[in-house]
Order: structure tokens, then sequence, then C-alpha cells
């Protein structure tokens, strides 16, 4: 008979199209009274925060350009350390380069002789 499923007679089927349609009535009245709470609460928050009786939201940017200003410091320090550790390589091998430098000592060497036999020889 009809659409319900419980329903055996006609009065059952229409007390149950009935039950529905207030079941139905009632969760969109559930529905809308959600909607309503949600789109006022806003509205609510600012006017009690505006008295005073509630804290204003705590700002986010201070934490956020301190967060920035912290990556920033590490990262200066960071590339100091390399570039000083770079330097110093870099010093290490050209005073390495200058003492391992065999045509220096063999001028000197040969100055040395020359002198030793100019020497000698007067």
């Amino acid at each position: 008979m009809g659409f319900s499923r419980h329903a055996t007679t006609p009065s059952k089927e229409a007390v149950d199209h009935f039950t529905q349609g207030v079941t139905s009535l009632k969760e969109a009245g559930f529905a809308a009274a959600r909607g309503t709470k949600d789109a006022t609460v806003p509205k609510v928050n600012v006017v009690l925060t505006k008295v005073g009786l509630r804290k204003p939201p705590a700002r986010k940017w201070p934490w956020v350009v301190g967060a920035i200003g912290a990556g920033l410091a590490l990262s200066g320090a960071a590339a100091y350390l390399w570039y000083r550790q770079r330097s110093e390589s870099i010093g290490e091998a050209l005073l390495a380069d200058e003492l391992l430098d065999d045509t220096e000592l063999e001028n000197r060497d040969r100055k040395l002789t020359e002198e030793l036999v100019d020497s000698v020889t007067r």
C-alpha cells in the first residue's frame, strides 16, 4: 500500500507520513537554529570584547616576526661560520703553497752558493 514501509492500513500509512513530515520539519528547525547560532556567535563575541567581558584574541604577527628574525639570525651565524672556516682553509692552503714552493728555495740556494763562492774567491 503506498510508500510507507511499516503501514498495513491506510490510517497507519497516513500516521507514518505525518510522523516523517514532523521529524523532517524538526530536523530542519534544528539545522536552521545551528546556522543562526553559527552566524551570530562572531557578532556576539565582537560586542562582548568591546564591552570588556571577553579578552580580545591574541595577535599572531609578533610570533611570526620573531620566528622570521630568529631564522635570519641563525642563518647569518651559519653563513659567517662557513665563511670563516672557508677563509681559514684557503689561508692554510696558500701558506702551504708558499712553504712548499721549490722555485724560491732553489733561487735562495743559488744566491747563497754564489755568495759563498764570491766570499771564498776574494
